[in-house]
């Protein structure tokens, strides 16, 4: 079901998000996120190529991103920083190589059919083609979409139950993450920079703000946010 919202909100909250996540972009680079131009591939913070975002989308799973950045770093010391060379190694290869994270033995068997896909499809194909990303074991809706965003550069906004909280916050309505989707997108539109920047923001809003009891009164996002309009007298 779409919601409806009024042409004046909707110019309200594009202006509003669009201008607060701008002036706050040394928050999300705290938060791991780099805002940088649109199809470059190093929006996420320590990543550096289309392969290593791919890489890092399968071992983030459970894991701080900190980690993740070491095991990305050592893999381009040894030089298997990209899908194409782990499909040369092991399985019991790749599963020393990520030691580090948790449940590195699944992982490895995912990185191994990543990397196996690849090699029949070719790169540029994958993080276009949503269907083949999620038959990667382990690679839902969120992260494909994330990877069709980032990786792709295709102009989709990945649901994610960070932005149904933040989304139905903002709104002070309870949204399902395909509606929280859709009224990003019809916000944004097929605009790729303002896309990232806005999935970039609302995750960081979820991250450091926008908790089950939420710290409106230190959020970027309370001047606009109904949510903290309704609520600003009470102790939030």
């Amino acid at each position: 079901m779409r919601r409806a919202l009024t042409d004046e909100v909707k110019r309200s909250l594009r202006t509003e998000l669009l201008r607060i996540l701008e002036e706050n972009v040394d928050l999300l680079r705290r938060a791991g996120w780099i805002v940088t131009d649109a199809e470059s591939p190093k929006w996420w913070d320590g990543v550096e190529t289309v392969d290593e975002l791919l890489i890092s989308s399968i071992l983030v799973q459970m894991t701080k991103w900190e980690t993740v950045k070491k095991i990305l770093q050592k893999m381009r010391e040894k030089g298997v920083n990209s899908l194409q060379k782990l499909s040369q190694l092991s399985e019991e290869e790749i599963a020393e190589l990520i030691r580090q994270v948790n449940f590195y033995r699944t992982k490895a068997k995912r990185l191994k059919v990543l990397s196996e896909i690849t090699s029949k499809i070719g790169i540029e194909k994958l993080v276009k083609d949503e269907k083949s990303l999620k038959d990667v074991e382990g690679i839902g809706d969120e992260t494909a979409e994330a990877l069709l965003l980032f990786a792709g550069n295709i102009p989709v906004f990945p649901r994610s139950n960070y932005a149904k909280r933040v989304v139905s916050r903002v709104l002070n309505v309870e949204l399902t993450r395909e509606e929280a989707k859709e009224i990003v997108e019809e916000l944004v539109g097929k605009d790729l920079y303002k896309l990232k920047l806005v999935h970039a923001g609302i995750v960081t809003v979820g991250k450091l703000y926008c908790f089950s009891k939420p710290k409106c009164n230190s959020c970027v996002f309370k001047e606009f946010c109904k949510y903290y309009n309704v609520n600003r007298n009470e102790t939030l």
